[in-house]
């Protein structure tokens, strides 16, 4: 899978969650539906608009796993059953703000992903506490300060940016690369940051 960054993530208007992912030149790369009515969470990838083209599944290991979201790992497959890896929630940490492990099919770390600006949410908490007047104070915070998440490798060293975009209605991130990366990653990578952003969507 070759990906010509940086790419869009936008939420459609829809009464289910569904978003869409295009590259730098427009092109879409797939389209994404998150299952509805479902004891577990649980995500489907297609490659086209019409969602006729299954590629991958995403699901969230154990029956309760979508309630206990600070614990649970999200684990990627191929429509053949074929592991791509798996997107690990680092417990009690990802309360305080977004903090994952992107592990590839061997279960081996690949790449964590961590809120660059996490008291950013506890403020946006705390406002949206206040009775009538703090909503609309934090509806003016949505829109003034989105939150920024850096991907890295397993030696630490920053890989890729995802930023949330400005936007009153919409839900709209931007992933960018920050250095060249290996071919055989970029499907995992991707299909981790669109678990990333189902996740962490009401954040900011």
């Amino acid at each position: 899978m070759n990906l010509a960054f940086p790419l869009s993530i936008e939420f459609r208007f829809s009464l289910f969650t569904e978003l869409r992912v295009t590259d730098a030149q427009g092109v879409l790369v797939a389209v994404v539906k998150e299952k509805t009515f479902s004891i577990r969470d649980e995500v489907r990838v297609y490659a086209d608009e019409a969602r006729r083209i299954q590629t991958h599944g995403i699901r969230a290991r154990g029956l309760i796993a979508g309630a206990l979201d600070w614990r649970a790992r999200r684990e990627i497959r191929r429509m053949d059953g074929q592991a791509v890896g798996a997107l690990q929630a680092q417990g009690m940490r990802t309360l305080w703000g977004a903090s994952y492990d992107l592990l590839g099919p061997d279960e081996g770390l690949r790449f964590t992903i961590r809120d660059d600006y996490p008291w950013l949410g506890v403020v946006e908490g705390l406002i949206g506490a206040v009775p009538f007047v703090g909503d609309l104070v934090a509806m003016g915070f949505d829109y003034l300060v989105n939150p920024t998440y850096t991907v890295s490798d397993a030696t630490g060293q920053p890989a890729y940016r995802v930023h949330k975009q400005r936007s009153v209605f919409s839900r709209r991130f931007t992933v960018e690369e920050l250095r060249p990366g290996h071919p055989q990653d970029a499907e995992l990578v991707l299909l981790g940051l669109v678990q990333l952003v189902l996740r962490e969507r009401e954040r900011g």
